[in-house]
């Protein structure tokens, strides 16, 4: 059995950095795309991860979801979460982004480890009474997204930790056309807020998961879906009760998306009203530098007519024919 300090175990990590350092890298956008060389991904609270993305909300408005995937767990509480993959707007790079609901007791340092996410998603299921109980007890969710470029370590360790154990793929929509980086983000900001409390009879990581993906289906209709499996809400084949809150969660994705376009619509009519102001500005120093060159050149048309003068009294002095000009001699 080989040792665990074994210098061999060094060499693919070693030929990955040689291998990636040679690679070009994207232009990083904040909260979603790092460096290849990274070695840690992206860990953030759904809120905090729109805020971010809002840094540079420019470019994080021109990357787009491809696909998001429906994953559960088939071992222990059979944990659901969602799998997006995402576009870069400059060549082919894609982020990879994981997001799911826990609860903060169990996620440590509001879900900030992934050894913390590694002993959730190990934890044991809940037991038939508590899942039947209807007075279960409300405490803080932990939405989190866990974000990775494409051939990064940092989405290795990702994929480690959230397909270390079996799993099996729910359903699929690939898009044609599909949110951006920050629609998803202001979706998943809403459903979050919409139920901030974690309730095992309601609102738990099944519930967090299918309203997401039905509240994605519903408002990005330009896509193709492919269902796997019908066990989406189940542990152990049985159940869970959840709130079916997606339509709910899409009304107020819309009109917050009406708000935002208004909004947009009211900053372009303002800057086009202070570009307009800028051309009169424009305009008006334009006319002043007109006026200006006119100036000049009315001035260098009497510096040439001062000139010639000048130069016709030397020819006339030159010739000896000034007194005959000053007395008004007719043979000048």
């Amino acid at each position: 059995m080989k040792s665990k300090n074994s210098p061999w175990s060094t060499i693919p990590q070693f030929f990955w950095k040689v291998i990636h350092s040679l690679m070009a890298s994207p232009t990083e956008i904040a909260g979603l795309f790092t460096s290849p060389l990274s070695p840690r991904p992206i860990i953030l609270p759904v809120d905090i991860w729109s805020a971010t993305l809002n840094i540079n909300a420019a470019n994080a408005s021109r990357c787009f979801v491809k696909e998001v995937v429906h994953y559960k767990r088939t071992g222990g509480k059979e944990h659901e979460f969602l799998h997006f993959t995402v576009s870069h707007p400059e060549g082919s790079w894609l982020a990879f982004v994981f997001t799911d609901r826990t609860t903060k007791k169990h996620s440590g340092n509001g879900g900030s480890s992934l050894s913390n996410k590694a002993a959730v998603l190990s934890n044991p299921s809940p037991s038939s009474s508590s899942s039947s109980s209807h007075s279960s007890p409300l405490v803080p969710a932990c939405d989190t997204i866990y974000v990775a470029t494409d051939h990064s370590a940092a989405l290795e360790e990702l994929r480690g930790t959230f397909f270390n154990d079996t799993h099996e793929t729910i359903r699929t929509l690939t898009f044609d056309t599909g949110p951006s980086a920050m629609e998803l983000a202001t979706l998943l900001t809403f459903t979050s807020h919409h139920a901030p409390s974690y309730s095992l009879c309601q609102n738990q990581c099944y519930w967090f998961a299918h309203t997401v993906y039905e509240s994605l289906r519903q408002l990005f209709p330009h896509h193709h879906e492919r269902i796997d499996s019908g066990r989406s809400g189940t542990c152990h084949y049985l159940p869970i009760p959840m709130a079916d809150s997606y339509k709910d969660v899409c009304a107020a994705y819309d009109g917050e998306r009406a708000a935002i376009v208004a909004r947009a619509n009211q900053e372009r009519e303002q800057y086009e009203a202070n570009d307009k102001k800028d051309d009169k500005k424009d305009d008006k120093k334009d006319d002043k530098r007109d006026e200006k060159k006119d100036e000049k050149k009315d001035e260098k048309k009497d510096e040439k007519k001062a000139v010639r003068k000048v130069e016709l009294w030397n020819e006339l002095l030159s010739r000896g024919n000034v007194l005959h000009w000053l007395h008004g001699s007719s043979s000048f």
